[in-house]
């Protein structure tokens, strides 16, 4: 074995994950000065875009060794995942996502603005959620679900299913053939 392979299977047992190798050698670079150095996403134990903001991230929940997951954190920037403590996000294996996404687990009352609502937000396995898109709290997202860029989601949505628009609604129902 080389020398760099040597060094490559000490890191992975270091990590215990590959998904390392699937992202820019710039990228990663990037992302490690801003959360290790200027502190930008310091509390979250793996790389997150340096242009991403995740606020609250001790209350997401997701199999922190899934490829997909951790790969949207490293390299989809410009989102901003705001999960409220009294509120969690949930995240399903594979799911992965664009650039610019909102998730927001907390929002103001209608009517007195000195009053937050929180609401926690579920996303099921293997779903895709689009460019600039934007999961307002409470919101509950099935396995399979595919979000089209630029929609607001407001309510929650079944499995198998494409939503689009603002406010998002099903445009395609999915079966096993499509």
């Amino acid at each position: 074995m080389t020398f760099l392979g040597k060094i490559v299977k000490r890191f992975y047992k270091l990590i215990g994950s590959s998904y390392y190798l699937d992202i820019s050698p710039q990228v990663f670079y990037t992302n490690w000065i801003f959360q290790k150095i200027y502190g930008i996403n310091g509390d979250v134990p793996h790389p997150v875009h340096y242009t991403t903001l995740v606020s609250g991230y001790h209350n997401i929940r997701f199999n922190r060794s899934n490829k997909g997951v951790l790969q949207s954190f490293a390299v989809s920037g410009g989102c901003y995942i705001g999960i409220a403590d009294g509120s969690t996000l949930e995240i399903g294996d594979d799911t992965i996502w664009a650039w610019n996404i909102n998730i927001q687990t907390a929002n103001h009352d209608f009517t007195d603005r000195n009053k937050f609502e929180l609401k926690s937000v579920k996303i099921g396995r293997n779903c895709w959620i689009g460019g600039n898109v934007t999961i307002l709290p409470g919101v509950v997202l099935g396995d399979n679900v595919t979000v089209g860029a630029n929609s607001v989601v407001t309510k929650s949505f079944p499995s198998n299913v494409v939503i689009a628009g603002v406010p998002a609604k099903i445009i395609r129902e999915l079966n096993q053939h499509n």
